[in-house]
């Protein structure tokens, strides 16, 4: 066979035996025509608002930089905990999607002792703010920022204000962002009252200047006063809805501060119609209203029930439920009047006594002591037993010579079991033998 003929056969067989070479990658173009736009893992703000700060559209060019750009606008606001981006090539362009995990400590807002409206502030604020809400991420770079914005829309009529923001706690549990005047909120100089024929104008006066006079000024914090300090004097006697209207304020005269005047419209009187127990103990009402020595239904308020928390609580506590959590409720029938009441108890763990230890005293003392101590290992622990045994010694005068006695109880809360070590010092060298009182 010719050779150059051989050479091309064998060409062609090792050429059969290669693998083919992989085929070219098209490598995705850097900026591309954005086709699409998705935000996901926004809850309270709406997506129109967020694709307004990435200050993105379709058909504009994307890239990873310009990406990273819009993620940033979108960290700055400081509504958002983390954001992240993907995209991906379609229909000739970048679909990309941002995903949001909105922050959690938000609150509403409050303007107190501003020259404008509650509805006023609120409009400045989204109107100067395009994520705004109602709630605002309680950070001081953001109410910083919302207290410039209203600074700034105050200044033309206002030139000398200065305005800052707090996060204020209104409630247990609650928190609003109060917007105040820098130097703060001018404070409570008197509280009068007129309107109430049931609870007289000079105790609710007195009531205010024991519990409020002094206190920041605001129109959220006088109605807390009101609520907390007013509003028990009425529900004592069964008016539960009581209202303050007309709450007026002016400079007061002879101090820096404010004097406020309360409107009370009493309402009318409600009775308790019954009462149950909620929580662990429901199946031990009878029990539990002995406990609280209620009037009968038809003299009781819903301050017999107030007066009734301290007596359950104490009584469980003799029983060994250190713990105990007593609460009230009620819900009202405005229909006829009525008020159905209850009490919520939580007992916890029955506590149970472990061992004494008596410390200072000879033989023949400590088996006096032991002896007095009525307690058993695995009883019950009455709360305070030991304060009120060592009463009982003082009083009885069994000992000379001595000088202070202490009882130190070790409350395990994990075995629930309570150890007493009752110490009984000598007196001094030239001190009389201890009396009782």
């Amino acid at each position: 066979m010719p050779g150059s003929v051989a050479t091309i056969i064998l060409t062609a067989i090792l050429a059969a035996q290669l693998p083919a070479p992989p085929p070219a990658r098209v490598r995705t173009p850097s900026i591309l025509p954005i086709s699409a736009i998705a935000i996901t893992g926004n809850k309270s703000i709406p997506t129109d608002a967020i694709l307004a700060i990435t200050a993105l559209k379709p058909n504009d060019n994307g890239s990873a930089p310009i990406f990273d750009a819009a993620r940033d606008r979108l960290l700055a606001t400081g509504y958002f905990d983390l954001v992240s981006y993907s995209f991906k090539q379609q229909d000739l362009g970048f679909a990309i999607t941002f995903n949001v995990t909105e922050m959690k400590q938000v609150y509403p807002v409050r303007a107190e002792a501003l020259p404008l409206p509650q509805d006023q502030f609120i409009q400045i604020l989204k109107s100067t703010d395009p994520l705004f809400n109602g709630l605002l991420p309680a950070t001081t770079n953001i109410i910083n920022r919302a207290a410039a914005a209203i600074e700034q829309s105050l200044a033309p009529a206002n030139p000398g204000l200065h305005i800052r923001a707090r996060v204020a706690s209104i409630a247990p549990d609650r928190y609003e962002i109060q917007f105040t005047p820098a130097e703060g909120l001018p404070i409570i100089a008197d509280v009068t009252f007129d309107g109430s024929a049931i609870v007289p104008a000079a105790d609710l006066h007195l009531a205010m200047v024991e519990n409020g006079i002094g206190q920041p000024f605001s129109e959220s914090g006088i109605q807390t006063l009101l609520d907390r300090v007013i509003r028990p004097l009425f529900a004592k006697q069964g008016y539960m809805r009581a209202r303050f209207t007309n709450i007026t304020s002016k400079p007061a005269e002879k101090v820096k501060g404010v004097d406020v005047h309360v409107t009370v419209v009493d309402g009318p009187r409600y009775k308790v119609d019954s009462v149950s127990v909620r929580g662990q103990m429901a199946n031990d009402t009878r029990r539990i209203l002995r406990m609280a020595n209620l009037p009968s239904l038809d003299q009781a308020t819903y301050d017999d029930l107030i007066q009734g928390i301290p007596k359950v609580r104490d009584t469980l506590r003799g029983e060994g439920y250190l713990d105990a959590a007593v609460t009230t409720g009620y819900s009202l029938n405005d229909a006829d009047k009525t008020i159905s009441a209850w009490f919520d108890i939580t007992p916890g763990e029955q506590y149970v006594f472990g061992h004494l230890d008596v410390i200072g005293l000879g033989l023949d003392g400590e088996a006096a002591i032991r002896k007095m101590w009525s307690v058993k290992p695995g009883d019950p622990f009455p709360a305070s037993y030991q304060e009120r045994f060592l009463k009982g010694v003082k009083a009885e005068e069994l000992f000379d010579n001595l000088g202070d006695i202490t009882a130190t109880p070790t409350v395990n809360r994990q075995t629930h079991v309570v150890d007493v070590v009752l110490y009984f010092a000598a007196a001094p060298i030239g001190q009389p033998r201890r009396r009782a009182p």
